[in-house]
């Protein structure tokens, strides 16, 4: 957003009274707010990470069978995480909407118990809000067990594009008038196989379905300015077709200021060959997502980890790269130890928090 106002710096750690509006700064690469109506806005700095399980057969935030919601947003506030990414599934919304979760996912949470899954999210929205934190909310699968390739399922008619929009409008007309802190809705995780972008197919070109798509959602919200985040496609890490097709992102200036784009990137853990090399690694970031900065666009990275025994290296030559770039919002993959590919911030007690981790997740700057 090229501002003539004012813009105000603050620190790391957002105080959310009120609705906010949300843009972004592309002179800077910054996420911006404003709480008085766009007389002034603020630089803000995103230090995130993702808690799943609202997108899995649990429908509901993992790890409530050790301990306590609050235990988990006071351990993540302890090491500067604001935002948390949020991950459902349209099957939860569609088909379960209404259903409590197993006693055993929440027993060791008096507070959740005896709720449905949806009271339970607005339970954790509302505890992130007490600490000042934000929330983006995540389609992070269609059906419950798998990630699809698409916004659609090419293989299950259950799931049709207008789907997609059901499920969106089922989730925000439901949560934008109980809650002033959202900041912004991720689109569709790690679009896949069939999914291009730039190629001009209606069926599979994940940049033409976007363009489509966020401004009937901003026209069904027109008071509620929260952020688009949109990912890549294979699995959410390249943008590359942008610059190969020669196909930019065509939206009106009003919308794209408020447009992110969010690559999903890992080393070995999730990607064997992943090279050693830091000057290939840079060349690759550079490559698939890097570009987009280097044309003013805000880029936060949506997820990165890893094995802290494979892949420390990996994960300071990232942070190496981001502050360089001027990247320096990101969400961290993920909270608990259950992804079993890259683990978590927390160790498999569910309670100690990987030193190493701690490390690499705070050394990004606050924000400018």
């Amino acid at each position: 957003m090229w501002f003539s106002r004012i813009i105000i710096a603050i620190s790391s750690l957002l105080v959310v009274q009120g609705k906010h509006e949300w843009g972004t700064n592309r002179s800077t690469g910054q996420i911006v707010s404003s709480g008085d109506g766009g007389a002034t806005w603020n630089n803000v700095s995103i230090s995130g990470s993702s808690w799943f399980g609202f997108e899995t057969q649990d429908f509901v935030v993992n790890g409530l069978w050790v301990h306590t919601m609050d235990f988990y947003l006071d351990t993540m506030a302890s090491i500067g995480i604001n935002v948390l990414r949020i991950p459902f599934s349209a099957e939860w919304v569609l088909f379960n909407w209404d259903l409590y979760p197993d006693g055993g996912l929440v027993g060791a949470d008096p507070d959740a118990q005896h709720k449905k899954s949806r009271e339970i999210l607005d339970q954790l929205m509302d505890k992130a809000a007490a600490r000042n934190m934000l929330i983006m909310l995540d389609l992070h699968r269609l059906h419950k067990e798998y990630i699809s390739e698409l916004w659609y399922s090419p293989t299950d008619n259950t799931y049709t594009e207008e789907t997609w929009f059901t499920t969106w409008f089922t989730m925000l007309d439901y949560i934008l008038p109980r809650h002033d802190n959202l900041i912004a809705i991720d689109l569709l995780n790690e679009p896949h196989g069939q999914a291009t972008w730039g190629t001009d197919d209606p069926a599979t070109d994940w940049r033409l379905f976007v363009q489509g798509a966020i401004p009937r959602i901003k026209d069904r919200y027109p008071q509620d300015r929260f952020l688009f985040f949109i990912e890549g496609v294979d699995w959410g890490h390249t943008f590359a077709g942008w610059r190969e097709h020669n196909r930019p992102l065509d939206l009106p200036p009003a919308i794209l200021d408020r447009v992110v784009f969010s690559p999903h990137t890992y080393g070995r853990s999730v990607v064997p060959s992943t090279s050693s090399d830091v000057q290939i690694l840079r060349g690759n970031w550079d490559y698939t997502f890097g570009f987009l900065r280097d044309l003013g666009f805000p880029v936060v990275v949506g997820e990165w980890g890893g094995q802290t025994y494979l892949d420390q290296d990996w994960m300071n030559h990232l942070v190496d790269y981001l502050i360089d770039k001027n990247c320096t919002n990101q969400f961290f993959w993920s909270l608990g130890p259950n992804s079993g590919d890259v683990a978590g911030i927390l160790l498999d007690d569910w309670t100690t928090i990987d030193s190493f981790k701690k490390l690499v997740i705070t050394r990004f700057p606050p924000g400018p």
